[in-house]
């Protein structure tokens, strides 16, 4: 009974087994046809960006009298022009009206505990700190601190005479 069991069990993984990389492949394919999605999308819209860049810059040399020439203020045109096609990120309030910015608990913690700050900049050479010369010592030369002298300092004995003079008291 034990052995029938046994082997009923071993099918039954089996066949899980045999499901979950059927799914597996099923889910991969569908990954990879949608990664393709995204990356033909992303073309398609780089592709419309620089047919619209392009049709602009004709009608603006068509309508320029000073023939064609570029101008100084052609920049603001051109960013009126891709402010339509740009996408900002946000995130969706309690209310459904879009957010810029950071989140409501963002904001709480920093009220709360202070903006962290910049991290990891604490030795960053600066013009400042290059120009102080205050901790100069001509003395020293370059060393910041004391020099050290062979045997000079420590004062303490080596491990066999402590030991020497703990087995005579």
């Amino acid at each position: 009974m034990a052995k029938v069991k046994d082997r009923l069990i071993f099918e039954t993984k089996k066949m899980e087994a045999f499901e979950q990389r059927k799914a597996n492949k099923e889910h991969k394919l569908r990954a990879r046809e949608a990664h393709a999605h995204r990356i033909a999308e992303k073309s398609k819209a780089k592709k419309d960006n620089l047919k619209a860049v392009n049709e602009w810059a004709k009608n603006a040399a068509a309508s320029r009298p000073s023939g064609g020439m570029v101008r100084d203020d052609d920049d603001f045109y051109l960013d009126k022009l891709n402010d339509g096609n740009r996408k900002r990120k946000g995130w969706q309030d309690k209310d459904g009206s879009l957010q810029f910015g950071p989140n409501r608990k963002r904001i709480a913690a920093d009220k709360k505990y202070g903006f962290g700050g910049k991290k990891g900049r604490f030795k960053q050479t600066d013009r400042k700190s290059l120009d102080d010369m205050s901790g100069y010592n001509a003395r020293m030369g370059g060393t910041g601190g004391q020099k050290m002298r062979p045997g000079a300092g420590n004062n303490r004995k080596g491990k066999r005479a402590r030991d020497a003079q703990r087995s005579r008291s």
